[in-house]
């Protein structure tokens, strides 16, 4: 799929219901520092993990690099699953580029990752 430029302050989809797979890679303009991204799992889902990934172009093609929240008090990433909720994961950086990629099949449901970017 063909890589897209995120949209400061607008509510981007990178996995729209999905159970495996890559999702959507965006690419990340210079003056977005901000990045929020929310993992929704849907009722019925047994397992499943999802990692936040960035890379220095969205068209990247080797292993993207996982996201850390905070070095001081690290995030967990992968997501891993609780069902009907959303997690939050934060982000304050500078990125090229991002998705999120399911990297523990998401059995029973489906996992649905949405991301907002916010210049500072």
């Amino acid at each position: 799929m063909a890589s897209q430029a995120i949209r400061p302050g607008v509510l981007e989809t990178l996995q729209l219901a999905q159970t495996v797979g890559n999702g959507q890679a965006y690419a990340v303009p210079a003056n977005v520092r901000k990045h929020i991204f929310y993992v929704d799992f849907s009722a019925g889902v047994g397992a499943g993990a999802v990692s936040i990934e960035t890379a220095n172009d969205p068209e990247y093609t080797g292993t993207w690099a996982p996201l850390v929240n905070d070095l001081a008090t690290p995030t967990v990433n992968p997501v891993t699953f609780a069902v009907s909720s959303q997690k939050i994961y934060t982000y304050i950086g500078v990125l090229a580029a991002i998705r999120a990629r399911i990297s523990t099949t998401v059995t029973g449901g489906t996992v649905t990752v949405t991301y907002k970017g916010e210049v500072s």
